[in-house]
């Protein structure tokens, strides 16, 4: 008997580590992941500040290449 609970656990364990697999290939889910972690680190002025240096060096890039 014993056997057969640690098979089913192992077999939810997979089903379970299977179906985050798939959702955490989702691009949607990526970006609704990667905008929640933005949010919450947006709480702190340095992360704040990182984050404004990169969008106006993506956009100096993005003015360059178009220059070209």
């Amino acid at each position: 008997m014993p056997v057969r609970r640690f098979a089913k656990a192992v077999d939810a364990a997979l089903r379970d580590a299977h179906r985050a697999r798939e959702v955490q290939g989702d691009p949607a889910f990526g970006r609704e992941l990667q905008k929640d972690r933005r949010g919450t680190l947006r709480k702190f002025d340095t992360v704040e500040h990182a984050l404004q240096d990169r969008e106006k060096a993506a956009k100096a890039k993005a003015a360059k290449a178009k220059k070209k």
